[in-house]
């Protein structure tokens, strides 16, 4: 089996790592000192048991995305392209999928925020494309080195009523080998509200913890940041019920505070962009709530306040 892993860091670049390791044949698809560091001295997987395990860079194909042109021999190379790049890369990370996917080939995109699955379609048909989202949890350590912070599930499922489905052998072939990388994936008869429901939980807790500086568990120990999350969440889901995506059975603050307490080590990573003077995400989670509430006539006030903070810190510390 051949996958293409578009953007290695932390994420992609802990599944490339798995699937590599369990025998798939991949092609990494990253940029500068990341493509330069897989390429010489492969990469360090840091596991949540303690263990460090050392993959040589002949595991894989490294292709450097600042190149203009694709080489040909990696084009139509790939069975499956996973798409883990920031959203603000998918633009580009989509092209190469498109070129380096053979015709049966299927996508799938893992980055933060909602509106991927139709970004990819547009380039690769949304036949090929099948719904995804991750609660794995990893921190990329340096360009050669990824830490797997906690143990999660990779959730698949149809886009836009595709025939896709698990039976489908492309499907079934792919849900083998990621469950034999141990990566844990589980089919989602309703993958849109998967991906809202992480949407909810992003976009209480990525903008305050980012503002604040503060660890996620910390939020249960400040009540108006906790609150200021939940407005957000609550935003969001009046814009996701208006989209046809029940959420009845979907307590916001009891998810928020879930998940603060399952991650009160962690540190999200739109901080961790700020904090190492990166772009963040904050444009396809607050922002793309903003952008649909707007067009749909409902009102965003907290994920437009949110949204405007970060984008102020993030450009100072890029200045």
């Amino acid at each position: 089996m051949r996958v293409a892993v578009l953007g290695v860091g932390s994420i992609g670049g802990l599944i490339a790592s798995r699937l590599a390791r369990s025998g798939c044949e991949v092609l990494l698809c990253a940029r500068g000192e990341t493509a330069q560091a897989l390429d010489a001295v492969g990469l360090l997987l840091d596991t949540p048991d303690g263990r460090t395990i050392a993959l040589a860079p002949d595991r894989w194909t490294v292709f450097d995305t600042n190149q203009t042109e694709i080489p040909v021999e990696i084009q139509g190379w790939a069975d499956y392209a996973i798409l883990c790049g920031k959203s603000y890369d998918l633009p580009n990370l989509c092209k190469i999928a498109d070129s380096v996917l053979s015709l049966n080939g299927i996508g799938l995109c893992l980055s933060n925020g909602i509106g991927h699955m139709e970004k990819l379609a547009n380039f690769i048909g949304k036949h090929r494309v099948l719904g995804a989202s991750t609660t794995h949890g990893a921190i990329r350590i340096g360009p050669g080195e990824v830490k797997w912070t906690s143990r999660g599930t990779i959730k698949l499922g149809a886009f836009m009523n595709s025939d896709l489905e698990p039976v489908e052998p492309r499907v079934d072939s792919f849900i083998s080998a990621l469950d034999e990388a141990g990566l844990q994936p589980i089919w989602s008869e309703d993958i849109a509200k998967t991906i809202w429901t992480k949407l909810l939980l992003n976009v209480a807790i990525n903008p305050v913890c980012a503002i604040s500086g503060i660890l996620n568990g910390e939020m249960l120990f400040h009540p108006e940041l906790f609150e200021t999350g939940l407005a957000a969440m609550e935003e969001a889901a009046r814009i996701a019920t208006a989209e046809g995506i029940d959420l009845s059975d979907f307590d916001l603050a009891q998810g928020l505070e879930d998940l603060c307490r399952a991650t009160a080590d962690n540190r999200v990573s739109m901080l961790q962009d700020i904090m190492a003077g990166r772009q963040t995400e904050i444009d396809s989670i607050c922002g793309e709530v903003v952008k649909r509430g707007e067009s749909l006539g409902i009102p965003t006030p907290r994920n437009q306040t949110l949204h405007a903070l970060v984008k102020g810190i993030e450009q100072s510390t890029r200045s």
